[in-house]
């Protein structure tokens, strides 16, 4: 099942902001002055896109990250589990077994519409995309 934990996220976002701040101090020495963090980064400046082709990928990365974090809230920051749209059915299965709402002794002759139960489940969960796979996250 492909799962995201958003404090995951949180942590690649860190990271690929601390490779783009070194390079660019280490790039654009005289800049070193007035820049403490990924953050003071001239990303407008025209001087700079060269370089900053170098990261498209990286920036893309950070901004996805970014629009989860705006999407799920608060949430986002405390750890937000996020499950693969075309998992959901068989994480509401997991979900409802281990919260005891389908007894251990179910008979088997009785069947559920997983289908239609995951599609209430996710009326609570918020769609977000990560590296162009969809997700749903609970907020």
């Amino acid at each position: 099942m492909d799962i995201l934990d958003t404090r995951d996220l949180i942590e690649k976002r860190d990271e690929l902001k601390e490779t783009i701040f070194n390079s660019f101090i280490e790039t654009f020495p005289q800049y070193e002055d007035q820049t403490d963090s990924f953050e003071d980064i001239l990303l407008d400046e025209e001087e700079l896109e060269s370089w900053k082709e170098e990261f498209e990928h990286e920036l893309e990365e950070i901004d996805e990250i970014d629009q989860i974090e705006n999407d799920l809230g608060d949430e986002f920051i405390h750890g937000v589990t996020l499950i693969n749209n075309d998992d959901f059915e068989e994480y509401t299965k997991d979900l409802l077994e281990e919260l005891d709402y389908i007894p251990k002794d179910f008979p088997s002759w009785i069947e559920i519409d997983w289908e239609a139960t995951s599609k209430n489940v996710e009326q609570d969960y918020t769609d977000v995309t990560y590296r162009g796979v969809n997700y749903l996250g609970r907020a």
